[in-house]
C-alpha cells in the first residue's frame, strides 16, 4: 500500500504510512486478545501461563513500539531516519515481489470466481473508504 501510494505523490504516501502504522498498531490488542483467551482454555501452571503469553507475542511487535518510542522521544537521529525510509521501501517491494512470485494462478483457478469477487469488492471497499477520508481531509 505504501509502495503503491508512493507512485502517486508524497501526500499520499504520508496517509498510507499512517494508514499501515495504525493497521500495525491493531495488531497488538488482537494478539493479546488472542493469547488471553488461548491461557483460559488451557489449564496451566503459572509459569508456564507467563511462559506462553510470551511465546503468542512476535517480537516484531515490540521491535516496532520500541522503535517507535525511540523515534517519537527523539532519539534516532535523521540521517538513520532518512536511510531507515529508504531500505523500508526496499523491503516493502522485495515483499511484494515475493508475493507476487509466490501466487499459485492454477490455484486461483481451482477455487473459483467467489474468493476473487469478495477480493475485488474489498477492494474497492477499502480504495472507496481511503479516497473519501482524504477527501474530507484534506479540505
Amino acid at each position: 500500500m505504501v509502495a503503491a501510494a508512493s507512485a502517486y505523490h508524497q501526500d499520499a504516501m504520508e496517509y498510507a504510512v499512517v494508514v499501515k502504522l495504525a493497521r500495525t498498531l491493531m495488531i497488538i490488542p488482537i494478539v493479546l486478545v488472542l493469547a488471553i483467551l488461548h491461557r483460559r482454555r488451557e489449564d496451566r501452571t503459572e509459569t508456564s501461563r507467563l511462559r506462553l503469553a510470551v511465546s503468542l507475542v512476535p517480537w516484531f511487535l515490540v521491535a516496532f513500539l520500541v522503535v517507535a518510542a525511540l523515534n517519537t522521544g527523539g532519539l534516532i537521529p535523521a540521517a538513520v531516519q532518512t536511510a531507515a525510509h529508504q531500505v523500508a521501501l526496499l523491503f516493502i517491494a522485495i515483499a511484494l515481489a515475493a508475493v507476487g512470485l509466490s501466487t499459485d494462478v492454477a490455484a486461483l483457478r481451482r477455487t473459483g470466481a467467489r474468493p476473487l469477487l469478495l477480493g475485488m469488492v474489498l477492494w474497492v471497499a477499502v480504495s472507496s473508504a481511503s479516497l473519501a477520508t482524504q477527501h474530507l481531509l484534506t479540505r
